[in-house]
């Protein structure tokens, strides 16, 4: 043992190892720092959150992360190239950055727009349910005549009452988020669990109250591929340009020491 501690080449193994080991840790002490400050991370992930209307996924709080971290690097990339460096101007440029990033794609096929279809929610591919009714409808509930709903499934004639909530009577076919949007989702989940053709009330909505007659309605349905086949090929081309600008992304940041917070 002592005498192969004592031979030449394994000092020089041993030399060699430890100076290739200083100058990894040198060349990664000499790259730039590209960090993500945990405050700007969060705002991010706010702001991302309140373009959705809910709360972000653990998927797409990393997704967040990453796409600024690629910002980030595609702006000093930028600036290497000599584009004006100029944090006014840092959008535009990290913009050019992506668009001298993006591939050529040939047209998808069709076994590709389906996997797009089925990964989208079912609101982006089918037009909403929809409903349509006749009402009688009060501001202040003690407006109405105690007996109401029995004069009008005697037959009274609902245009007999002076309605003090000005909204169109019969209302015509109305997509349910269109309904939400206009007498708020409590009412318009009660009345699309009506039966129809017979009145009901009192219903409670954000304008009054309301007795109803469910008219017509229509569950929702897919829309038409024709309708559907262009947002479906922008979203595939979105998500291909992505992918593929984020793959020449990786392989710059092997040119830079990084920091980002976890999300």
């Amino acid at each position: 043992m002592r005498q192969l501690l004592r031979e030449p080449l394994l000092h020089f193994i041993v030399l060699g190892a430890l100076l290739l080991l200083l100058n990894h840790f040198w060349e990664e002490a000499r790259k730039p720092l590209v960090r993500i400050g945990p405050k700007a991370l969060e705002a991010q992930l706010e702001l991302s959150a309140q373009r959705v209307g809910r709360p972000l996924s653990a998927e797409e709080r990393e997704q967040v992360a990453q796409r600024m971290l690629e910002d980030e690097i595609l702006f000093i990339e930028a600036q290497k190239r000599g584009m004006v460096s100029d944090n006014r101007v840092r959008g535009s440029l990290i913009t050019m950055m992506r668009s001298a990033l993006k591939p050529v794609l040939t047209a998808p096929s069709q076994a590709e727009l389906d996997a797009v279809r089925d990964s989208l929610p079912r609101e982006s591919t089918f037009f909403p349910a929809q409903l349509s009714f006749d009402h009688v409808s009060f501001a202040n509930a003690a407006e109405a005549p105690a007996d109401l709903l029995t004069q009008l499934r005697q037959g009274v004639n609902p245009s007999s009452f002076k309605n003090s909530v000005r909204l169109a009577n019969p209302l015509p076919l109305t997509y349910r988020p269109q309904l939400e949007r206009l007498m708020g989702s409590a009412f318009t989940k009660t009345i699309f669990e009506l039966p129809l053709n017979e009145w009901q009330g009192p219903i409670t909505s954000d304008k009054g109250t309301h007795w109803v007659r469910i008219t017509s309605r229509a569950e929702d349905q897919p829309m038409p591929n024709e309708q559907l086949r262009p947002i479906l090929e922008s979203r595939w081309r979105e998500s291909r340009m992505d992918s593929a600008i984020s793959a020449e992304v990786d392989k710059l940041k092997v040119g830079y020491r990084i920091e980002v917070p976890t999300p």
